[in-house]
C-alpha cells in the first residue's frame, strides 16, 4: 500500500473475534494477506455488545478507544480502568481485561501493533484545531473519522472522509486536515521501530 486512500464502510472485513466472544471490523491488516494471528499493524472496529473477557495476543500493543458515549470499563487483574470518549487507552494485549457496560453497548476503535516491529502513537482530533497529519518515516498516519465530514488537503486535491471511514496515508509530506468545529477524529502516527 502506498499514498493516500480513504478506507469506506464497505471496505471493511467483519471477522469474529479471536475468542469467539463477539465481531470485529478489520480496518487494516499489515503486512498485506496478513491475519489475526500474524499481522505487524491491526486497525479495527468492534461493538461490544455484552460483557467479558478480551482475546489475548501476545506480543502486541494495543490502543483502544471508547467512540460512543455509553460507558466502558476494562477490569484487569489489579485494577480497573474507566475509559472517557475519545481518549485512547493503551495496554498491553496479552492481558484479557473483562469489559463492564454499565450503560450497555459500545464501540471501540483499536490500533494494534506487534512490539519490536511497530510503534503508534494514537490521540483525539477536533475539527476546530485543524490538525496537521505527517506520517512518521518509513510509517503511516491515519485519521479515522468519528463525527463530521474531514478533508484532507494533499498534493493532487482533497480527500473525502465520512464519518465510519478511514483515511490511510504515507509519503504525502504534510496534510492538512478540517471540518466542522464540532467534528472529530482519531488519529495514529505509525512508526516501523530500528529492529524490523
Amino acid at each position: 500500500m502506498s499514498g493516500l486512500k480513504v478506507l469506506k464502510i464497505s471496505d471493511y472485513t467483519t471477522t469474529p473475534w479471536k475468542n469467539g466472544g463477539g465481531i470485529t471490523q478489520d480496518v487494516l491488516l499489515l503486512p498485506d494477506g496478513a491475519s489475526q494471528e500474524n499481522f505487524d499493524i491491526r486497525i479495527s472496529l468492534a461493538p461490544i455488545v455484552s460483557e467479558g473477557p478480551f482475546s489475548s495476543f501476545p506480543g502486541v500493543d494495543r490502543h483502544i478507544t471508547l467512540l460512543t458515549p455509553e460507558r466502558l470499563e476494562l477490569v484487569f487483574a489489579h485494577e480497573t480502568r474507566a475509559l472517557k470518549r475519545l481518549e485512547p487507552l493503551y495496554f498491553d494485549s496479552v492481558q484479557q481485561p473483562s469489559s463492564r457496560l454499565p450503560d450497555g453497548a459500545v464501540r471501540v476503535l483499536n490500533v494494534m501493533t506487534r512490539r519490536g516491529r511497530w510503534n503508534a502513537q494514537v490521540m483525539p482530533a477536533k475539527g476546530d484545531k485543524e490538525p496537521l497529519l505527517a506520517a512518521p518515516d518509513g510509517g503511516l498516519v491515519v485519521l479515522h473519522a468519528v463525527t463530521g465530514t474531514w478533508q484532507v488537503g494533499h498534493p493532487l486535491g482533497a480527500a473525502l472522509v465520512h464519518p465510519g471511514e478511514t483515511l490511510i496515508a504515507r509519503e504525502e509530506g504534510t496534510l492538512r486536515a478540517s471540518c466542522a468545529p464540532n467534528g472529530e477524529a482519531i488519529v495514529a502516527f505509525l512508526s516501523p521501530t530500528g529492529s524490523r
